[in-house]
């Protein structure tokens, strides 16, 4: 039977109009996250989905383009996977990571940072950012060996459910156990708590 999705109604729940307008129009961001997040839908069976395919292809990896579309994509995507869209943008987040991991890029990342440590890869996403896009600030705190809080000033894209999933994935793909806490100050300003336990010696 075909699935009705009332996408009024989840990017609504997202509050998506809001924060399209809050975001600046001059706030860009590399095109491969867009190739991310399409090759994160071809994996879920989304790829007929020509709304959401509108959104993602044709985007070169490393030519900056408007985070709005971006942002409009990944709420479409959620949406469509999830009856709770902070549910299918957590999601989403997560299997990126993974994927990210896998690409020819993920593997120069990884092997640039040598071991796969969380902390370490954290610490290299943090000074990347300004490469990566031109808004948002991100800043690592370090509060022990497997402990960090990753603090987020003007980022719009969900904190509580995207920035979430997308550093759970970031520990299953360095194959560590453990968890992320969120902590809102407000909806574009909060941090993650994030905590793992250390591998076991082979």
């Amino acid at each position: 039977m075909p699935v009705v999705v009332d996408l009024a109604r989840s990017t609504a729940h997202l509050d998506l109009h809001q924060r399209v307008d809050d975001l600046p129009a001059t706030a860009m961001v590399r095109g491969v996250f867009f190739r991310l997040l399409r090759d994160e839908a071809a994996r879920r069976g989304l790829s007929a989905i020509k709304e959401l395919d509108d959104l993602v292809s044709h985007r070169e990896a490393w030519k900056l383009y408007p985070a709005r579309e971006l942002m409009t994509a990944y709420a479409t995507a959620a949406s469509l996977i999830d009856p709770d869209p902070h549910q299918g943008l957590r999601a989403l987040f997560f299997g990126i990571a993974p994927s990210y991991a896998e690409t020819w890029y993920g593997q120069l990342f990884r092997k640039f940072l040598g071991s796969p440590d969380p902390a370490r890869a954290l610490r290299y996403i943090e000074r990347a950012r300004e490469r990566v896009s031109n808004y948002a600030t991100w800043r690592l705190e370090t509060v022990g060996p497997c402990h960090v809080v990753l603090h987020m000033f003007d980022e719009y894209f969900w904190i509580e459910s995207a920035q979430r999933g997308g550093c759970e994935g970031l520990l299953k793909a360095c194959r560590v156990e453990g968890q992320v806490r969120v902590e809102l100050d407000s909806p574009y300003r909060g941090a993650l708590d994030i905590e793992w336990r250390p591998r076991k010696s082979q």
